[in-house]
């Protein structure tokens, strides 16, 4: 009897260590399995996320920028930085050592390289700002993003919509930050046009009406502006205006865009064009399209100024709109009578005076929000979403199209260049 019991003990003792042994390798198992889905993931964030590097170092330590390009904008974006205690440039890249070096004495900026590469792969850049010719914007901001460097580039992100897509979607997938430079969205007066939009206290919005000029007369034939892919007066500043459609019916769904101009060295010098919405919303049972209409000229200086009419009151913004400053709110009190309100947002106190484009130290506001939304984990600002870089991306397209046809983009990725044609 004993010995029956000792044997029925040892076999269920033999028994129970099987299952052990199994339950042990079905864990094992799917610790593997979950182990190496989160080596995938990470692999293709390697780079990925400020968070990585800033979580490295003190939580409070400044923003560490690495500038692509030593041109103008570069420039102007570099000494508004050094304005900004949250952000540090500490690297500059040229298209050659000399040059890097040069800016890099101007602006105090610790690091150089000689070229691109260099500075999106090295370990210390935070972010990456890119402020090279529109051309080159493509090919850096995809090798940035690849990197998994959060980046800003500025505007306009491409040369046509289907390639902002596509860093858009490349963004998406690798989960990094971008943002492209409309710097305007980021002034406090942005926001504040924002609510009062929001509030709803001049109505529904029924119309936007804005102009952007200035003289070209003294650009000559090597400057930019007459660059036959990115060249022209609307892919240099049509942006600047084209964005207020989606702030003036957020609701609202891009419809048509109608556009017409005249050509100067084979790029569209003045435009007329008006965009329409359908409108997403009925408050105050208005269901009208909404409708955007603004010119555009490189033979003038315009006085800039935008003014959004809704179904109770106005807004007017002086001019120059795309550096906000002072706003002015009627409200309708009948025909003909109204109240009005005063908004200031005077720029900062300025230590330099001397910039290569007026108002640039506004650059400071973008500047701020990057900082913030990268220390919120975010991977676009919230003032100027990756929807909206599409949709102005792809009215510019179409009046470019309009104006002066078809443009032939060429492009070099990866030192193979493609021949596309940018299409509506």
């Amino acid at each position: 009897f004993f010995l029956k019991c000792n044997e029925i003990e040892n076999a269920m003792f033999h028994n129970h260590l099987r299952n052990i042994r199994l339950l042990f390798f079905i864990l094992n198992s799917f610790t593997a399995i979950v182990f190496s889905m989160t080596i995938s993931r990470l692999s293709t964030r390697l780079f990925s996320s400020t968070a990585q590097s800033a979580l490295a170092r003190n939580a409070n330590s400044p923003l560490r920028w690495g500038i692509l390009s030593a041109g103008r904008i570069s420039s102007d974006y570099v000494k508004a930085m050094h304005l900004v205690p949250e952000a540090e440039p500490i690297a500059v890249a040229a298209r050659s050592a000399s040059k890097a070096q040069e800016f890099a004495d101007s602006h105090n900026i610790p690091k150089t390289f000689g070229n691109y590469h260099d500075l999106i792969r090295n370990p210390d850049v935070d972010v990456v700002y890119i402020g090279t010719i529109a051309d080159h914007h493509y090919e850096w901001t995809r090798e940035s993003i690849l990197a998994g460097k959060p980046t800003v580039v500025e505007k306009p992100m491409t040369l046509c919509a289907d390639d902002t897509k596509e860093l858009i979607n490349l963004a998406k997938e690798k989960n990094v930050f971008l943002m492209e430079g409309m710097w305007t969205r980021c002034f406090p007066a942005m926001q504040k046009l924002r609510q009062i939009i929001a509030s709803n206290e001049i109505g529904p919005i029924v119309y936007v009406q804005g102009d952007f000029g200035y003289s070209m007369a003294n650009n000559g034939p090597e400057d930019r502006i007459w660059l036959p892919d990115s060249g022209g007066v609307t892919m240099d500043i049509g942006m600047y205006i084209a964005q207020f459609g989606r702030l003036a019916f957020p609701d609202g769904k891009l419809k048509d865009v109608f556009a017409a101009g005249t050509v100067k060295n084979g790029v569209d010098h003045s435009v007329m064009a008006t965009v329409t919405y359908e409108r997403g919303d009925s408050r105050d049972g208005f269901g009208e399209d909404g409708l955007l209409q603004f010119a555009l000229t490189g033979a003038a200086n315009t006085e800039e100024r935008m003014v959004l009419q809704g179904t109770k009151g106005r807004v007017f913004i002086n001019g120059p709109f795309h550096v906000p400053q002072k706003m002015k709110v009627m409200y309708d009190q009948g025909r003909g009578e109204s109240t009005e309100q005063i908004f200031d947002f005077p720029l900062p106190d300025d230590p330099y005076g001397a910039w290569n484009n007026p108002g640039s130290i506004g650059f400071v506001h973008q500047i701020r929000e990057v900082g913030t939304a990268l220390s919120r984990g975010k991977k676009e600002c919230d003032s100027f979403t990756w929807n909206e870089s599409l949709e102005v991306a792809t009215v510019v397209d179409e009046i470019v199209r309009q104006v002066r046809g078809e443009r032939p983009i060429l492009r070099k990725v990866n030192g193979m260049e493609a021949m596309e044609v940018a299409s509506s």
